[in-house]
């Protein structure tokens, strides 16, 4: 799978995302963490959902939980979601659409299919990403961002586009960023479609595969379900061995250890201990709208 005469990044290993439940009891691919990659870069967790139809009354969300420590981060490519929050935000996801929030030091939120999609069915597929905070910003008061589809930039290629959603990619810069230099893309390549562009800020780089099997650098198909760990210089290039989608993830190595407790993310045991009884205490908020 190494091609070491290219100056385009290599793919360095890799492999498939375990099934598990989420939420209220949906499936997902989790990519990461795993056994042979914590993070990339920044990026701390990849769980991608469907592409799934479900009918009426079946389709399934995350109900109010608590986060503290990271940034989410969800991309929605078919269906409609809905988020609240314990600061009081709601918002609509469509196809396309972004939802940034920054936990700090503790929020409730709530996400999933809006009424509308609840009661028709549909299609629903997705990815949502957790970002770890440095050491000393986890206690950062939280915050909330949604983006619509418009704001996000586009990376032309030969039968493909590439949305630019966060990070320096292709001489454009995404709307989204935030600490760690994070890159994400999503790429949508039709039959033999392409894509090459330069990422000069992503120190770590990992490509997951979400649907079709893509090609990187002429090297092995990279089939659905996969991620692939990249070398740490040069140019991405990617080809499609029929339609495809696929997400770039990197940005700067972990400043500290991380500790993982279901939702919440710390740099210490203790802290852990802290944010736990934050949440107990009520500290966190509730939802209200």
């Amino acid at each position: 799978m190494n091609n070491s005469g290219s100056s385009n990044r290599q793919v360095l290993g890799g492999y498939a995302a375990f099934r598990t439940l989420e939420g209220d009891g949906f499936e997902v691919r989790r990519a990461l963490p795993s056994a042979y990659a914590e993070a990339i870069g920044p990026l701390i967790f990849l769980d991608h959902f469907g592409p799934i139809t479900v009918g009426p009354g079946q389709a399934l969300g995350a109900s109010a939980h608590p986060h503290t420590g990271i940034e989410t981060l969800s991309l929605l490519l078919e269906g409609r979601f809905e988020h609240k929050d314990s600061l009081g935000n709601r918002s609509a996801m469509g196809p396309g659409d972004v939802q940034w929030m920054r936990a700090g030091r503790g929020i409730v939120h709530d996400e999933g299919p809006d009424a509308a999609f609840k009661a028709a069915g549909g299609t629903i597929h997705g990815i949502q990403l957790w970002l770890n905070m440095p050491r000393g910003t986890k206690l950062d008061a939280p915050a909330y961002r949604h983006v619509a589809q418009a704001e996000i930039p586009v990376l032309e290629g030969v039968g493909a586009r590439a949305r630019l959603v966060a990070g320096k990619a292709g001489g454009q810069v995404g709307p989204l960023l935030t600490h760690g230099n994070p890159l994400v893309l999503h790429g949508s390549l039709q039959d033999r479609g392409s894509l090459a562009f330069d990422v000069p800020d992503a120190r770590e780089l990992a490509a997951y595969v979400m649907t079709g099997s893509v090609v990187f650098d002429g090297g092995e198909a990279v089939t659905a379900g996969h991620l692939v760990v990249l070398s740490p210089r040069g140019a991405v290039q990617m080809a499609a061995t029929g339609a495809a989608e696929v997400l770039l993830i990197g940005g700067d190595p972990l400043d500290a250890p991380i500790v993982r407790h279901g939702p919440f993310v710390t740099n210490s045991a203790e802290e852990m201990q802290q944010a736990i009884r934050r949440y107990q205490a009520g500290e966190m908020g509730r939802i209200t709208v």
